[in-house]
C-alpha cells in the first residue's frame, strides 16, 4: 500500500481498552488540571496572538533576566554581550584639498577700467564706486545718487526704499544688490528701473563680461552679462561664503568654520575641483581679507593683547609677509589703489580713514568721522577723488586733494559743509 505524505507528521496513538464512565461530582485533582489546561491554552493563545500581529518580536523579551539569558544560551545557543553597541558616524570626513600657491603675475594684470570696484569698497559694503567721470553713492532709502567731482553737484539718479548694496559699476551699466527683495539688479545709465538678473543674492563683483555674485544659500556664481545663466562654482551649505577677490582665471573665496577661515580657490569655469590657496586664519588672529592685483591684504591682531592691529600684505604665492601700517581698529576691509592703501583708524572716539603711500610709507589722515558709539555701524569707501565714510549717524565725504578737515555732510538728500 503506497504510503501517505502526510503519514510521518500525523501523531500515532495507542489503543486503549474502554472504561466505563462514572457518574457524579469531579474530583479536586480533575478541576486542578482543567483550570491548568485553561491557563496553558490562554498562555499559548496570546503567545500566537503576538507573534502573529509583530512577527519580529523576541518572546523571550517577556522573561525575566536571567531566565532570558537561560533560553538564549543554554537552549537556544545564542551568544549575549553587555558590551555597547558601536553607531556609525553619519558625517563623512571632510575631503583633503590641495594647496594652489602659485600663479604666473599675467594672471592678475587686469584691465582696471574694466573693473567694477575695488574689491575693499564692496566687502566694506558697496555703498560706493566711480567710473572715469562720476562718483556714485547709495543713501539707503533713496536710492542712488550720482556726484561729479569738477562742479560738486549731485543728483538722485534711482529711487528706492530699500536697502542696497554691492554697487558695480560697468561700461553703460550699474549692477548692484537689492537686500531688501534678494535681488541682484542691472540698471542702464540714464533709465530709472533696473533689470533683474538674478534672484536670492547677497554680494556681487564684476569684471569684464563676467558677473561674480554669491546667494543667500551661501552658493557662489558666475554669469555672462549676455547670456545670463548663472553657473554655480561652489556651495558651502550652512557655513557663510564671502569672496576674497578673482583672478583671470580663477575665483578665490573664504568658508566660515565657526571663528576660523578657509580659504578656497577654483577656477571660473569649474572645469576643476576646488582647492585651497592659503592657510587658515582664526579671528583671534587675521580678519578681513581682499585680495587685489594678485596681492592679499588683511589685518592682523596682537597675538598677546588684541589691542594692536596692523595692516599685512603678502603677494601671492610668496611667503614674505610685509607690515603696512598699526592701526588701533579692524574695522573694515583694506582698500587698495594702485600704490595707495586705504584703511581706518581710530582715535578719540572717532573713526579716521588713513592713506598710506606703500612706496614712500607715508601716512595721511583723509577724513575723521563724527563721535562714535559703541554700536554704531560704520564703513569707510575709497571713490577715486573722494573718501566716504557712511554709518548711523555719519554720512561724509572730503576730497583728498584738500584738507581733512574739509568735510561734506549728507542729509536728507542733500551734500552740505
Amino acid at each position: 500500500m503506497k504510503k501517505n505524505y502526510f503519514d510521518d507528521e500525523k501523531p500515532k496513538r495507542k489503543a486503549k481498552p474502554k472504561k466505563k464512565k462514572k457518574k457524579g461530582k469531579m474530583s479536586a485533582g480533575k478541576v486542578i488540571l482543567l483550570i491548568i489546561s485553561f491557563i496553558i491554552l490562554a498562555l499559548a493563545s496570546f503567545l500566537l496572538t503576538i507573534k502573529i500581529l509583530v512577527p519580529d518580536y523576541d518572546l523571550t523579551e517577556l522573561l525575566p533576566d536571567k531566565a532570558q539569558t537561560f533560553v538564549k544560551e543554554d537552549i537556544l545557543g545564542h551568544t549575549t554581550s553587555t558590551e555597547p553597541k558601536v553607531t556609525e558616524p553619519t558625517t563623512k570626513p571632510k575631503p583633503t584639498y590641495k594647496m594652489l600657491d602659485y600663479l604666473e603675475d599675467e594672471e592678475f594684470k587686469f584691465d582696471e577700467s574694466k573693473k567694477g570696484n575695488f574689491m575693499g569698497n564692496l566687502l566694506n559694503g558697496g555703498k560706493v564706486g566711480e567710473d572715469s567721470t562720476y562718483i556714485y553713492h547709495i543713501a539707503d532709502g533713496k536710492g542712488i545718487y550720482r556726484f561729479a567731482p569738477n562742479s560738486e553737484s549731485y543728483s538722485l539718479i534711482y529711487k528706492t526704499d530699500h536697502t542696497l548694496s554691492s554697487m558695480n559699476l560697468r561700461g553703460d551699466f550699474i549692477y548692484f544688490v537689492d537686500e531688501t527683495s534678494g535681488e541682484l539688479c542691472k540698471l542702464q545709465k540714464g533709465s530709472s528701473k533696473p533689470k533683474i538678473i538674478a534672484e536670492n543674492a547677497k554680494f556681487v563683483y564684476v569684471y569684464d563680461s563676467l558677473v561674480y555674485f554669491i546667494t543667500n544659500e551661501n552658493s557662489l556664481c558666475v554669469m555672462d552679462v549676455k547670456e545670463l545663466t548663472p553657473l554655480t562654482l561652489y556651495s558651502s551649505a550652512d557655513n557663510e561664503l564671502q569672496l576674497v577677490g578673482i583672478s583671470k582665471q580663477r575665483v578665490f573665496f573664504s568658508v566660515r568654520e565657526s571663528n576660523t577661515l578657509e580659504f578656497y580657490t577654483i577656477d571660473n569655469e569649474a572645469k576643476t575641483e576646488a582647492c585651497r590657496f592659503r592657510e587658515d586664519a582664526t579671528d583671534k588672529h587675521e580678519v578681513h581679507f581682499a585680495l587685489e592685483n594678485g596681492y592679499l591684504y588683511y589685518i592682523e591682531r596682537d597675538g598677546e593683547t588684541g589691542d594692536k592691529h596692523f595692516v599685512m600684505r603678502r603677494k601671492f604665492g610668496s611667503e614674505k609677509v610685509i607690515e603696512l601700517a598699526e592701526t588701533e581698529t579692524n574695522i573694515g576691509y583694506p582698500i587698495a589703489d594702485g600704490n595707495k592703501l586705504f584703511y581706518a583708524d581710530y582715535s578719540n572716539g572717532k573713526l579716521l580713514v588713513k592713506e598710506l603711500n606703500m612706496n614712500s610709507k607715508k601716512v595721511k589722515t583723509m577724513l575723521p568721522s563724527a563721535k562714535l558709539e559703541s554700536s554704531d555701524n560704520i564703513s569707510f569707501f575709497h571713490g577715486g577723488e573722494y573718501d566716504f565714510i557712511i554709518g548711523e549717524g555719519n554720512y561724509r565725504a572730503s576730497s583728498n586733494l584738500t584738507s581733512s578737515n574739509n568735510v561734506m555732510k549728507f542729509k536728507n538728500g542733500s551734500w552740505s559743509y
